[in-house]
């Protein structure tokens, strides 16, 4: 059943206030976690977080620690992922359970989730069966499915397989919460590192790319920097230009990300050497060059770059995907470029992508979001604050990238205390 966000909230201050009330008759935590079950309409695995006190995203950290403990890559959990088993609309995987376990210090079985996997389980624990076992389908199978079939290929698992597990991580990029999809694509670049062609090395230095890009987009710039390094590295190794290049135009929008115009440029310039089509070419100006130039105050090269760029995107064919480049991405990075030198100009360049994305896409709401921060420049405040409230309504908090977090703040900042952001602002504080 789904609850709502006022619901939510109403709940988790009555155990707020249970919890306290108990604390001061020093009362433990197991038997506060009883109380708050007994009281409210919430589940045992709500129950246990809400009797310590702790935000999803503390206990989705905690998870993360957990498996770091143990030698692995973090998961791919999420505040939204963690809510909804909270609600009983999915359940965890018996892995997940025995981290939550471990994060709140309990045996599993008093999680309240059925271990529903037969076998020696996680780590070798035993997993106790259920009286009736009722299946409950990964949440996202068509993506893991994918490393689990290399996985199986085991040794075997040759080039193809693995061109081809790439090329559905790049096409399907866009279509799951960043941080699962970066858990998946880490645990299938583990399983093929053991192939050591140079046809192997180039897709493992393109999943480092998009490793890089998924760091990225959850607010990781040291991890960032550290992929797209290595899948620079690889493709001067085996002779892949459109790798290096492609990773040097990221490692520049995450150096500017850091506000570093100047080294922003620096890899900018880097990555266009390497730009041997317009499509490239214009990609790189988009990415790397006009916000650098922007924070600069160098108007004369952005005209130039800008005019160049144009030229170059009217005569080239558009690549989908991850690392392919189209009309919507460029009209998005033009509008960003000229938020504040010509906010007009901007939301022309905005609603020109808007109309060019699927509605509730991530390009969608990065460029919904530019659209807003255009129209909260020109005192068009209302039409920005609805602007933004169309991302929160539309995108799930989980699916939305850290860049688009960055923007929303920024709307924020660019609404100035206007008295009809004040929701927007308070809605925007509580996204994780």
């Amino acid at each position: 059943m789904k609850v709502s966000r006022a619901t939510r909230a109403q709940l988790a201050r009555e155990a707020s206030r249970i919890r306290a009330e108990q604390q001061r008759h020093g009362v433990a935590v197991p038997a506060i976690s009883d109380q708050i079950t007994r009281t409210l309409p919430v589940s045992t695995l709500g129950a246990w977080r809400l009797a310590y006190g702790w935000s999803r995203r503390h206990v989705v950290e905690a998870v993360g620690e957990v498996y770091r403990s143990d030698g692995l890559a973090p998961p791919g959990l999420t505040t939204a992922m963690l809510c909804r088993w909270e609600h009983g609309q999915t359940r965890p995987g018996p892995e997940y359970v025995y981290a939550l376990a471990r994060v709140y210090g309990i045996p599993p079985t008093r999680l309240g989730v059925p271990l529903l996997v037969r076998g020696p389980g996680w780590y070798g624990h035993p997993i106790p069966q259920p009286r009736q076992e009722h299946h409950m389908p990964p949440e996202y199978p068509e993506l893991t499915a994918v490393a689990d079939s290399i996985r199986l290929h085991g040794a075997d698992a040759g080039e193809d397989l693995a061109e081809q597990a790439l090329g559905f991580y790049e096409s399907r990029y866009s279509d799951f919460p960043p941080r699962v999809l970066a858990a998946e694509v880490a645990r299938c670049r583990s399983l093929l590192m053991g192939n050591t062609g140079v046809d192997a090395r180039r897709v493992l230095g393109w999943m480092s790319a998009l490793l890089g890009n998924l760091a990225h987009h959850t607010g990781d710039p040291t991890g960032a920097l550290i992929h797209l390094g290595t899948a620079a590295r690889v493709g001067e190794q085996v002779g892949d230009p459109g790798l290096t290049g492609w990773a040097l135009g990221a490692q520049s929008m995450v150096t500017m990300g850091r506000n570093r115009p100047a080294e922003a440029l620096e890899l900018a310039e880097q990555a266009a050497h390497y730009a041997h089509t317009p499509l490239r070419s214009a990609q790189i100006t988009a990415w790397c060059r006009l916000r650098p130039l922007v924070a600069l105050g160098d108007t004369d090269a952005l005209t130039v770059h800008v005019t160049q760029a144009l030229r170059d995107m009217d005569r080239a064919e558009e690549e989908p995907g991850r690392f392919g480049f189209d009309r919507a991405e460029f009209e998005m990075h033009l509008a960003e470029a000229f938020l504040q030198h010509d906010p007009a100009l901007a939301a022309q360049h905005a609603q020109t992508s808007v109309s060019l994305k699927r509605s509730g896409s991530p390009g969608w709401a990065a460029a919904v979001t530019v659209h807003a921060r255009a129209q909260a420049s020109r005192r068009q405040a209302q039409d920005a604050v609805a602007l933004g409230e169309s991302v929160l309504d539309t995108v799930p908090s989980g699916s939305l990238r850290a860049t688009t977090h960055g923007r929303l703040r920024s709307l924020v900042d660019d609404l100035g205390g206007h008295p009809s952001g004040g929701p927007l602002a308070e809605r925007i504080s509580l996204l994780n």
